[in-house]
């Protein structure tokens, strides 16, 4: 059995959901289908929730109309048979009904609860698995919307392990009632109350978390993410032409490909499906035939040395400068503390005897941060910075890898503030002027991936 899950841009446009149609009616075996909301939908949602808290009655009305027209036109004119034409929307049109008058609830409230914003961000997956369940039964292939808006009992009071193996559970159960009817259940990449919001808990790779807890729940065969790209590349394919995509890659090294800038997916949002040691393929819906990047658990015999090259910008490093740390235990516990309290993700870290060097991305708490730490310790702040990430499996391997970068970039002029090498052993992190960023990883995909150096 395979779960696929189909992204916005997939489901985006008639033309678009024809590709995916081709996609499931070439696999002869099981299939569950996830699906996002068309593209722009989830973004239309929010612009309407915004208009009625700030009591826009007419914007409300006309994004809500909006959204209808696309759905309605899209229906028209992929689906022939009358009656799930008429179906399908007459329960667009319920759905947006009842959408109007929560808005206008929260019109006359002002104010927008985290449970409130779930039900509204449900709609577009709603919408669009109702859709593809009509094209794809309208097309010869039996197929029935699964709603996992209310599938979640609303028991649990956080979103910990404990939730999330409860939810692959009942989805696996879900889905497996749907094909013992030798239909194919299209699933919502939305399943609604999530302790904390889904987008604060999860954020927007929701729809990815969902088709992953289904793969495990399911012990599918593997989990396959549809998308526009044929996989992850070695670089950002928009800043480095001869960047290649992966043939395979381990979920420790994609997490860190993410952490990092990689926008391809996050790692965070397939956890469940490799935890279940169910393989997850990345794959372009308009280049079917591409073979795509295969994520395994683990990757026991790496083909190359590096893996990929990715960098974040608007990095701003904090170094802590104080002889009270010489000898002292506690005293980092303390100065994490403080990032802890302002909910300050750190990204990079070097210690020496009495210093340390951070990097924060969220520089929002800055000032307190800094208010805090005066005291105990010498602060200097850099901003404008960026983090350069090296990843691959096989470097530990391979003896003088970070000479060979070093010496690279310093034949290039390029300085480095800051070096971290993970206990992983997997990447190589350092810090550079954010303006000599996209150079560097010029320079070093060039010398690592185009040159041979593998």
């Amino acid at each position: 059995m395979l779960v696929r899950k189909f992204g916005g841009t997939s489901m985006g446009s008639e033309e678009s959901l024809r590709d995916v149609l081709k996609i499931l009616k070439h696999h002869h075996g099981q299939q569950v289908v996830v699906v996002s909301a068309m593209s722009g939908v989830t973004d239309t949602l929010l612009e309407a929730t915004r208009a009625a808290i700030a009591g826009r009655r007419s914007k409300v009305k006309k994004k809500l109309a909006d959204l209808l027209a696309r759905h309605v036109k899209t229906i028209e004119a992929t689906v022939r048979n009358e009656q799930i034409r008429i179906e399908t929307i007459n329960y667009f049109k319920r759905v947006l009904d009842g959408l109007s008058g929560f808005l206008k609830a929260i019109e006359e409230l002002g104010e927008l609860s985290t449970r409130s914003r779930n039900t509204i961000m449900a709609v577009g997956e709603r919408l669009s698995s109702k859709m593809l369940a009509g094209i794809l039964t309208d097309s010869g292939l039996p197929a029935e919307q699964l709603d996992l808006e209310k599938a979640v009992p609303q028991k649990f009071k956080k979103a910990d392990h404990d939730f999330y193996v409860a939810t692959e559970k009942i989805f696996g159960q879900k889905v497996k009632k749907i094909l013992a009817k030798k239909k194919i259940p299209v699933a919502t990449g939305y399943f609604g109350w999530v302790p904390g919001g889904m987008l604060d808990s999860i954020g927007r790779g929701y729809s990815d978390y969902c088709a992953a807890l289904i793969a495990a729940g399911a012990r599918a065969e593997r989990l396959e993410i549809w998308t526009d790209v044929s996989g992850i590349l070695t670089a950002d394919p928009r800043k480095i032409k001869k960047a290649k995509i992966i043939d395979q890659i381990s979920s420790e090294a994609a997490a860190e490909l993410a952490h990092f800038g990689a926008k391809v997916i996050h790692p965070q949002s397939i956890h469940p499906a490799i935890r279940a040691k169910v393989p997850v393929w990345i794959k372009n819906t308009f280049r079917p035939k591409d073979r795509g990047t295969a994520i395994f658990h683990e990757i026991k015999q790496p083909k190359q040395i590096m893996t990929s090259i990715t960098s974040k910008k608007g990095v701003t490093i904090i170094n802590i400068a104080s002889f009270r740390m010489l000898r002292q235990y506690g005293f980092l516990a303390k100065i994490f503390d403080v990032f802890a309290k302002y909910e300050t993700s750190i990204d990079v870290v070097s210690t020496s005897e009495v210093s340390v060097s951070v990097t924060i991305e969220n520089d929002s708490k800055l000032k307190e941060i800094v208010g805090e730490l005066s005291p105990v310790a010498k602060i200097s702040i850099h901003s404008k910075k960026a983090i350069v990430c090296l990843v691959g499996m096989g470097i530990y391997k391979r003896r003088g890898v970070a000479g060979e970068i070093f010496a690279t970039l310093g034949r290039a002029g390029i300085s480095i503030d800051q070096i971290s090498q993970g206990a992983s052993e997997i990447n190589i992190t350092f810090v550079v002027d954010e303006k000599d960023a996209d150079r560097a990883v010029s320079i070093l995909h060039k010398k690592f991936f185009e040159n041979g150096m593998q």
